[in-house]
Parts: structure tokens; sequence; C-alpha cells
């Protein structure tokens, strides 16, 4: 018999694991066991691996390295429901007592084999073995290694008639795209709901155009084209880069904000001179916006009910150079209003607590935090920041309402009855001539923008789901 080589398994894998795939394992601890935000997280760690590799010195991780790290966090985010059944399917002991490092490194290696196809097989379960290696004992990493070999030899398939699975959406998730869209256009909502959303910023009127943004990026090699819809809108792609690395960033010319919001601002349609609060303002964008196609000629409040939160507005307006908004803690349901923030208002912007489900492509720990018992919860905070806000409106004064979900019960339904308590006092008002034709496009938007208020889909309209309602107060008490 021909002699072969012994290598021994510590030997086998001594080299740690590459960078990428250690900050991605970094970022999904903090995410799945410690309930980090992914967003807040990934920013932190992908300058340098660092922090992700504590037995040795990490390397600052180029371009095609953040690239696929974020793919890594948000595809394996996205997945986690099809993966933690998988893994619970093909492990000998119960997923949820395995160690939790090791859980991360299961999910991580999972995703790489169920749902990248450029990613070698082997790659995959040997960086995972890699990954193990270098936390736990070597009959662990023989487990980690024999599951994620199995899973891919065997390559269990997903049944596409079990939606939920199919699409990782927990079943009562699932039920409120159903309850949104119908039973229909439910998958493809899902579908969309699968797919990376495009990066779009808003562009800072008081400092820069769309044309002369669009031309600067270029400038520091990056590709962008005007939006969709919002006129101030820019959409690009980053392949990796980070946008608060470039000068158009740093300098106050672009805010990264998704069109669904900038439209929110287009509903409220704010003109120079008025008095405006927005009452549940962080991060601040849309008080931002509100300023910027203004001339920073309003007289804005901005409130929220977190101190740290305020903090993060305060730093935005900086950079933005704006310096007309006034930032107040308060509670929007009206607890202890304070006096400063007294009505009566030309305009107020109620952009309340929500479930987010029309952020499951861009913050997919929704899939795995949101429940029906908290989307239930957070209707009578809703109610009550409506009522309040009813109170601030000036009579002829507009009040908006919106939503970063497309959940029937905290959108249209929850206005309905608002107008129901208000008794008249309130009217739905047209935003037939406040919206872009690109928009009134589409059947269901031109059938319900005379109605008052809009549901954006993103598999509908390509971008992140919104609702919006725009109410008028018509008369004094």
């Amino acid at each position: 018999m021909p002699n072969h080589p012994v290598t021994r398994p510590d030997a086998t894998f001594r080299r740690p694991a590459d960078p990428a795939r250690r900050t991605a394992f970094h970022v999904l601890h903090r995410v799945l066991e410690e309930g980090a935000y992914a967003n807040l997280v990934l920013a932190s760690a992908m300058g340098s691996s660092d922090s992700a590799a504590p037995h040795g010195k990490g390397t600052i991780l180029d371009a095609t390295q953040r690239a696929f790290v974020t793919a890594l966090v948000y595809g394996t985010l996205t997945r986690l429901y099809t993966i933690d059944h998988i893994l619970s399917q093909t492990l000998h002991k119960p997923f949820e007592q395995l160690d939790a490092e090791v859980r991360t490194i299961l999910r991580l290696g999972a995703f790489q084999l169920l749902f990248s196809p450029s990613i070698p097989e082997s790659a995959a379960c040997d960086e995972s073995v890699r990954l193990c290696r270098h936390r736990r004992p070597a009959a662990v990493c023989g487990m980690v290694n024999a599951t994620l070999r199995k899973i891919a030899r065997e390559k269990p398939r997903i049944d596409p008639g079990n939606a939920p699975l199919f699409f990782s959406l927990p079943p009562e998730l699932y039920g409120y795209l159903k309850k949104a869209v119908g039973a229909a256009d439910a998958p493809v909502l899902a579908a969309a709901l699968l797919e990376a959303p495009p990066v779009t910023l808003r562009v800072n009127l008081l400092k820069s155009t769309v044309s002369d943004t669009i031309r600067l990026l270029a400038d520091e090699g990056i590709q962008a084209a005007s939006g969709r819809y919002a006129p101030e809108a820019v959409r690009l792609e980053l392949g990796g880069r980070s946008i608060r690395s470039t000068a158009c960033h740093r300098e106050g010319l672009v805010s990264v904000q998704d069109e669904g919001a900038m439209l929110t601002v287009h509903v409220l349609d704010p003109k120079p001179g008025e008095r405006i609060i927005d009452l549940c303002a962080a991060p601040g964008g849309k008080t931002a916006h509100m300023a910027e196609i203004t001339g920073d000629r309003l007289d804005l409040t901005a409130c929220d009910i977190h101190e740290n939160r305020l903090t993060l507005i305060s730093g935005l307006f900086s950079r933005l150079g704006l310096k007309g908004i006034r930032v107040l803690k308060a509670d929007a349901t009206g607890r202890d209003w304070p006096l400063e923030a007294a009505g009566p208002f030309d305009r107020v912007l109620a952009d309340v607590p929500c479930s987010g489900l029309g952020l499951l492509a861009r913050k997919p720990e929704i899939r795995r935090n949101m429940t029906h018992e908290k989307m239930v919860g957070l209707l009578p905070v809703q109610a009550a920041i409506l009522d309040h806000a009813a109170t601030l409106v000036k009579p002829g004064g507009t009040l908006v309402y919106s939503t970063c979900t497309f959940n029937p019960a905290e959108n249209d339904i929850q206005v309905d009855r608002f107008l129901e308590r208000q008794g008249g006092r309130f009217k739905r008002t047209s935003l037939m001539d406040l919206l872009p034709e690109s928009l009134l496009a589409h059947a269901d938007i031109r059938e319900s923008a005379p109605q008052g208020s809009m549901t954006l889909l993103p598999h509908r309209h390509g971008t992140d789901g919104f609702f919006m309602a725009r109410l008028m107060r018509v008369h004094q008490d």
C-alpha cells in the first residue's frame, strides 16, 4: 500500500478562517445571541476584522470582502427560519441545546451550502471548521464538520408548497403577507422580500443637485442614476463600498434613504414659513428632508422619546448643515407634553412605531423578532399617537400618518378608526397632485391615491413597504 502522510486535525485547521467569514461570524453572533442590530454591528465591524479575530491580528477588508461579509450576514439572517429547520432535522440533539457560538457557525455554514451556489461546498465546510477550531474542542468541530457535510451530501429539498419554509418566514408573518396582497400575490411579495433591496440616496438640495451628485459619485468610482419617483433620489450600486466613506456623504450632500420614505415627505408637502412637527422623528431623515426641500425655512420641531436617538438626530442635522430644527425629547402619545411643542401646527407628521414588515428585505431580524402578539400590542400605541397628533393640527392643517409596514390593521384600518373617533373633525384628502406620474402609472396607486392613502410594496413599486395617509382638519371645535 502506498504511504500517505497522516495530517493531525489540529494541524489541518491551524490557519484561522478567512477574515471575511470571521467578521460575518462576529456580526451574526452579536445579532442572533445578543439582540444587536445587524446594520449597526456590521458598520462597526466592517472596517477591520480585529474584533472578529481574537486569536490574531485582523486585516482591513477590501471592497470584495466587505460585499461578501454583507451577503453572508444578511443572507443568513434572511434565510434563518429555513436554515434552523434544516439544522434541527439534521442534528442528533436539539438545536437549541448547542453552544451559542456553535449555533452561529452552523447557521453561517448552512447558508453557504444551501443558498450560495457560487461558494464551493468544500470551502463552506472547511472554513466553518476553522471558525470552530479556534473556539471549541476537536470533538465539537468534528460534529460541525459532519453536520455540514451531511447537508452538502443530501441537499435537503425545500417544498415550494410549504410557503413559510420556502420563503423563510414564520407562518404567522406569511399570513400577514396574504392579508396584505391576497393569497395569489403573497408568494411574489415573499420572493421580493428575499432579494437585496436597492441602495438609494436622498440628495441634499441645499448643497447639491442630483446631476452634480451623480457626477461626484462617478469621480469616486460609484455609478449612480436618478431615482424612480422622488426628484431628490439617486440609485446606485456600491459593490462593497461604504457610502459613508465618500466625500458626498462626509460633506452632507447625501443621506441614505429609501424612496418610499422620501415620498412620505412629498405627501406631507411642507411649505417655507410653516410651523411643522415630526412626532417620531428618529433617525431624522424625514425631518431633514422637509428642511432641505424648503430651503431650511421652516419652524420645524423634531421629537423622539429616546435621549440617545435625539443625539443621532442632532448629529445628522449637523452633517447636513441644517440650522432651523428644534430637537425635543417628547412622548408622541402626549404624556408630559413639553410646552415648546404646543400646537397649533400647520402640518404634523406621525410616522409611528410599527411592525416594520415593509423592511423585511432591509432588516431581516424582523423575520425572527416580530410576532402577531407584538403587532397587536402596537395598535393602541399607534392610536394614541394619532389622537394626540390630532390635538396639534390647526383648522385647515394637515396630518400625515405613516408606517413602514403593509399590515392593513396598522394602516388603513387604523386610519378609519381614527376618523370615526374624531367624529368629522378630520377627513382624507387626495394624493393625486402630490405624486409623480411614474408612481401613478401603477393601477393600485391610481385607485387609492384619490382616497388619501397609498401602500407601497417591494414587488410592485420597487421600494420598501410603506403606508401613508393624508388627513385634513376640517373645522375648529
